[in-house]
């Protein structure tokens, strides 16, 4: 279950920075985009049992910045690259 929690993070991730980069955007969209791609990790294999429970542990461990809207969970990606860090 580990693994694919793992594998599940890291390819949320990459789908919300390819897509959207740093712009603050609808945590259900990403996902609906994440599972677009036939071959995605199923959420229900890895050890959240919600979206939100997903989001709020990211936030966490300070791979997005989010925050809860009466409209939803919204999220942005924080680039943490030194050569983007370093031209800012």
């Amino acid at each position: 279950m580990e693994r694919y929690s793992l594998e599940f993070e890291h390819l949320f991730l990459e789908t919300l920075s390819r897509h959207h980069n740093t712009k603050r955007t609808h945590a259900n969209l990403v996902y609906k985009e994440y599972i677009a791609d036939k071959h995605h990790i199923h959420m229900n294999s890895t050890k959240f049992d919600t979206l939100t429970t997903f989001i709020k542990y990211l936030g966490k461990k300070g791979a997005i910045v989010a925050d809860e809207t009466e409209k939803g969970w919204f999220i942005s990606w924080i680039n943490r690259d030194p050569d983007v860090i370093a031209r800012q």
